[in-house]
């Protein structure tokens, strides 16, 4: 492979690396895509290494290499695989070569597996690592396991990891200070730790659309309460469920509720759940393909809904959701962002009732909708925005860059 001169002054040669497939409608995958438009757009020579699922992106002004895809790889799924070690070693294997062909600069590497292989890498080429944290795995890994011993065993394994990968980085990215404080008792230095909150491209303010509510099956008169995206457990979606009853339960709503939940994932699940509750046309389970579905079902919705729990994770989807102006209810994650009652409302965790109460107050007050759906999309715009991130993002490839260079 050859490589040309990255552009401008302060340009580099970045390896962007991201252990699951691409492209794809989740938030990290997502994230790391708009990351690689956003850097090309300031002169910098991207390379985006990728696991094999999906397809090659080739239009983008960066260059997409992915590993290749064996027979039984379904890493679609978030989580835990048998398959993925070997797919981890065969990413650091091809990240040797890239870093040698393409001599790359510095390699980015987002969440754990792909840490891993930029480690790897490092120790064979040189080349400085940055570990963007999107979680900690002590307290997401056990989700995706149901028996107790699994779970158990799980969170040791995850906190055996979380202390022994991030602190290795030359630099490390937490997206908020809840995180910063994790990695920071996991062993990383706080000198070579920084805190940026994540952003997403602005596709501008999505007004309720009427079409886009017929579609779903809403009546205007409804207050329609959406999700969007993954079904994981970790995004306690049976809480939504769980507040469906309560509101059912409530005589004088001053308008009909509908719940909405989104995802590119089977809902089998949820529907048994859902049956299970007696619950029945008052929740709509859609299967969308695609960021414009999803974003036609956003466009449907009064108010969108975060039940997931406060942990290590960021919901990247909660700045489409203010982008789009929407206004929001969250539980303990989306605290890390949202001000109860200025841009958003705020519940505790895991209380059913709390989150029946925020929406029905939403049901009964069109004008704190609206306010609140306007005050999110001004926090948007004032610190989650691409341009805000990269600001905050160059001096750390300039010191990683500079300290390589002066141990040269």
């Amino acid at each position: 492979m050859t490589s040309t001169s990255p552009q401008g002054a302060g340009a580099l040669r970045i390896a962007l690396v991201a252990a699951c497939p691409f492209p794809s409608p989740q938030g990290s995958q997502v994230f790391v895509g708009q990351m690689a438009d956003a850097l090309v757009s300031q002169g910098h020579e991207v390379h985006l290494l990728t696991y094999g699922q999906g397809y090659r992106v080739l239009d983008r002004g960066y260059r997409h290499h992915r590993i290749r895809r064996l027979p039984g790889d379904d890493s679609a799924r978030s989580g835990p695989t048998p398959l993925k070690p070997v797919l981890d070693a065969m990413l650091a294997k091809a990240l040797i070569d890239l870093s040698r062909s393409a001599r790359i600069d510095v390699v980015h590497a987002h969440n754990y597996e792909a840490a891993a292989a930029a480690l790897v890498a490092r120790a064979a080429t040189g080349v400085p690592v940055i570990y963007h944290s999107h979680n900690l795995l002590g307290d997401e890994l056990e989700t995706y396991f149901e028996a107790p011993w699994s779970q158990a065993l799980a969170r040791r394994v995850g906190r055996a990891l979380d202390r022994a990968i991030p602190r290795r980085a030359d630099h490390a990215i937490a997206l908020c200070e809840y995180s910063a404080a994790r990695l920071v008792e996991a062993g990383c230095a706080k000198g070579r730790l920084s805190v940026l909150p994540p952003a997403v491209c602005d596709d501008g303010p999505q007004p309720s659309d009427a079409a886009a509510r017929r579609r779903i099956g809403a009546a205007p008169e409804e207050l329609v309460v959406g999700y969007c995206g993954n079904l994981d457990a970790y995004q306690n979606l049976l809480l939504l469920l769980d507040a469906a009853v309560e509101l059912g339960r409530q005589a004088s709503l001053p308008r009909r509720v509908r719940l909405v939940i989104a995802s590119h994932q089977s809902a089998r699940l949820l529907e048994k759940a859902a049956r299970a509750r007696g619950l029945g046309d008052e929740v709509r389970l859609l299967e969308v393909c695609g960021y414009a579905e999803a974003r036609a079902v956003v466009g449907a919705c009064d108010v969108l809904a975060l039940p997931r729990r406060l942990g290590s994770g960021y919901p990247i989807k909660l700045l489409n959701y203010m982008s789009a102006g929407k206004a929001v209810i969250v539980a303990g994650c989306g605290s890390k962002l949202i001000r109860h009652g200025v841009d958003g409302l705020v519940v505790a965790d895991d209380d059913a009732a709390a989150l029946a109460g925020a929406i029905a107050r939403c049901a009964g007050d069109p004008a704190l909708v609206e306010a609140l759906g306007a005050e999110a999309r001004r926090t948007y715009l004032t610190s989650l925005t691409w341009e805000a991130l990269l600001a905050r993002l160059a001096p750390i490839y300039r010191s990683v860059t500079a300290g390589v260079a002066a141990a040269a």
